[in-house]
């Protein structure tokens, strides 16, 4: 009977030492996209309609003068190429629109080789006139040997041939930055209008892409073909959805005691019968705004394995996370 006394004491004691080595703190989150990103339609500035933004002063009147910034070119939607929920590539075409006249303009204005051209004749040219030098001045030296041409003759001669070569030197550098110029303008182009552009090759449709690949996460519902937009829209959502991110507003009794790589369990009521495992992958230094005289919140986040996708974006859990009884 003692025996079995000194055993149950022992048990009771070990067993309160074990509880007092490690605590589980919990709390409640939500589901969020890693990299979700928004897109908005294209084309749009930052002023107002009613804006009026100081221009340059006049140069007759000498006074400054005050121009109307349209905020908004009228983009209108020709086809919409995705739905919520569809896997997308990075560079996937999501929305086709009809690229606005006056962006079309740009557009062929920027694509125009014409400056290059003329740089390059002018090089042409140039390159022409140094080797006239330099077959002059060989017939000069002779003439020079025989007492024909003046020393000084000769020099002038081999003075010109020295500002051809700088400008020779100073369009070679000029042609090569505007053909890398134009190479990108056309890659650009294409990118964002057909893979056929060009200066001459422009059908005036254009596309809104994936910018990067992941998941359709929200679609704008008035989006339709026909649809003419004339202001400032957000079109699309995109982002991740394995590994997926548990984030919530943790109390700073609990926040203090997390590090990052903290394993965690969740569970969805959503999900029943499932148990989630997670890591801490941050842990934010900074607390959520309150007032100074209530306890601070902490943003926590945690990266959730999610490879079935069951999980979606904003579904509510619970996280329970072991840690040690005590300074960390």
């Amino acid at each position: 009977m003692r025996l079995f006394t000194v055993m149950l004491v022992l048990a009771l004691v070990l067993g309160a030492g074990g509880n007092a080595c490690a605590e589980e703190i919990v709390f409640t989150g939500k589901t969020f996209s890693p990299n979700r990103a928004e897109i908005f339609s294209p084309h749009a500035l930052t002023v107002q309609p009613s804006t009026k933004v100081q221009a340059s002063p006049d140069a007759n009147s000498g006074v400054g003068s005050e121009t109307l910034f349209s905020p908004f070119t009228p983009m209108k939607i020709s086809k919409l190429l995705t739905d919520v929920g569809q896997k997308v590539t990075a560079e996937q075409r999501l929305l086709e629109f009809d690229y606005p006249h006056e962006g079309l303009i740009a557009e062929r204005r920027k694509l125009s080789q014409g400056d290059l051209m003329t740089k390059e004749a002018r090089l042409e040219k140039v390159r022409a006139e140094i080797a006239q030098i330099h077959a002059s001045l060989t017939g000069a030296r002779a003439l020079r040997g025989k007492g024909v041409l003046s020393g000084q003759e000769v020099k002038d001669m081999m003075g010109e041939l020295h500002v051809k070569t700088l400008e020779e030197q100073a369009l070679v550098s000029l042609v090569a930055l505007d053909r890398g110029v134009a190479r990108g303008g056309l890659d650009a182009a294409r990118k964002k209008l057909e893979e056929t552009a060009g200066e001459r090759r422009l059908t005036g449709k254009a596309w809104i892409s994936a910018p990067a690949a992941g998941f359709v996460l929200w679609v704008n519902p008035d989006l339709k073909p026909g649809m003419i937009l004339t202001q400032k829209k957000r079109l699309f959502v995109v982002g991740s959805l394995d590994p997926i991110l548990f984030r919530a507003d943790v109390h700073e009794d609990q926040a203090l005691r997390l590090r990052a790589g903290d394993t965690a369990r969740i569970t969805f009521e959503a999900l029943p019968g499932r148990t989630f495992e997670a890591s801490v992958s941050r842990v934010s230094i900074s607390p959520l705004p309150s007032d100074a005289q209530m306890p601070s919140q902490y943003e926590v986040e945690l990266s959730l394995p999610n490879p079935d996708l069951a999980l979606k974006e904003g579904v509510r859990g619970e996280a329970r996370i072991q840690v040690p009884d005590g300074p960390r």
